[in-house]
């Protein structure tokens, strides 16, 4: 996969998106978002990606030949890739978000604080256990996948539930204390600060995983603030994790604009 992009993803300038209402899991006590008009949301988009992400190289570890040297190789190389993109992603929302958050409520940000303080935690443990992969010869390098696999799907599990606090309760704290105005500002900042490589995965994974309506609406957005060699670099990352149907509908409607 090409990680190399030429500039950061310019953002749209207002995503309007209507707000998660269902019910917090069960875990913690239930509760409804109240209604409101739609706001800007700082999570959804690259949520979607994480998601799609975090769940492919899981199914990839899960499904890995442990005696092929080539495909263990692959195979770990996304393990770190992941690692590394959970990381910029946690980085900058405790930068960027967290720090905005807690200026307008204190505590507000705790919750999702501490479990950031936990996937440090978890990457590091990940990191250990891919190296015991790598290293491992025969029973013992089968044994050692297993380990990953098994942490790994508890990483998962824990940031999927994660992802949801996020969404819901950081997102009201976040609708309560900030103007579209100055969420919009938050996300600029945050997005100027993500290095090109970077950007190009968040890029592969995140788009592929939107609706058709929600992909033409942030590259259309993309397309007015890029030059034209840039755009044609972004839609060439994105082509191949895209269906036949899906690449159709995009070019129809990046035609039509």
């Amino acid at each position: 996969m090409n990680l190399k992009s030429e500039a950061p993803m310019p953002w749209l300038k207002e995503f309007e998106i209507v707000p998660d209402r269902r019910s917090r899991p069960a875990r913690s006590a239930t509760m409804t978002l109240p209604d409101a008009p739609a706001r800007l949301d700082l999570y959804r988009f690259v949520h979607k990606g994480l998601r799609a992400f975090l769940h492919e190289v899981l199914l990839q570890v899960g499904r890995m030949d442990v005696d092929d040297e080539s495909e263990v190789r692959e195979t770990l190389a996304r393990v770190c890739e992941l690692l590394t993109i959970c990381r910029v992603h946690l980085q900058k929302e405790n930068h960027f978000i967290h720090t905005a958050l807690e200026a307008r409520r204190a505590g507000a940000a705790a919750r999702a604080a501490s479990d950031h303080a936990s996937h440090e935690r978890s990457f590091e443990e990940l990191e250990l256990a891919a190296r015991a992969v790598e290293g491992g010869q025969a029973t013992a390098r089968a044994v050692a996948t297993t380990r990953l696999y098994r942490q790994l799907a508890l990483f998962v599990a824990d940031n999927l539930e994660h992802m949801h606090v996020e969404e819901t309760e950081l997102n009201e704290a976040l609708w309560a204390t900030h103007s579209d105005a100055e969420l919009r500002g938050i996300q600029q900042a945050l997005v100027a600060a993500i290095a090109p490589e970077h950007m190009a995965v968040f890029q592969r994974w995140m788009l592929p995983a939107m609706t058709p309506a929600e992909r033409v609406a942030l590259l259309s957005g993309i397309k007015q603030r890029t030059p034209g060699h840039v755009f044609s670099g972004i839609l060439a990352n994105v082509k191949p994790h895209l269906t036949e149907r899906d690449w159709n509908k995009l070019m129809a409607a990046l035609a039509g604009l």
